[in-house]
């Protein structure tokens, strides 16, 4: 999908204004020259200019155009992914982090055209791995339902 440089120009330069507007409750270090929403202005006014010079210079045309790749069912595989981060969020609580991921994983891979025992086994493998890396390595606190209650 190409979306209209203007378009992005002007969420830039949005995005520019809430990071200024977000400094303006920041408080001053006693003794330093600068204080801690010094940075954070100068790159919000980066932003500005930088939406600004592209709201400027920006094509003429459609403000969105959908690529023939989004077409058919490659458009079905980039909204069934962006649903399953969706899916995740609202089902991972209940059931915990490696059921819902593995689910997933495995429905994905089954959409991308992958044979059922190899998604299946991917999801659960890849499931655990991540469980293990974020759960237990960089301690990253994950739901847990019923599988993870016995790993634990």
């Amino acid at each position: 999908m190409k979306i209209n440089d203007r378009i992005i120009g002007g969420l830039t330069i949005l995005g520019g204004l809430g990071v200024i507007a977000g400094t303006l409750e920041f408080r001053e270090i006693p003794g330093q020259q600068f204080g801690s929403a010094f940075f954070p202005r100068i790159l919000g006014v980066a932003l500005i200019l930088t939406g600004f010079v592209q709201t400027v210079t920006g094509a003429n045309g459609a403000l969105f155009q959908v690529n023939e790749i989004l077409k058919g069912r490659s458009g079905l595989q980039v909204l069934a992914a962006l649903a399953a981060i969706v899916i995740w969020v609202i089902i991972s609580p209940a059931l915990g982090f490696i059921l819902t991921t593995a689910c997933l994983i495995a429905a994905l891979a089954m959409l991308a055209e992958g044979r059922l025992w190899p998604s299946i086994a991917t999801g659960v493998v890849m499931s655990f791995i991540l469980f293990f890396v974020f759960g237990k390595l960089l301690r990253v606190p994950l739901s847990y339902g019923l599988i993870e209650s016995v790993l634990t």
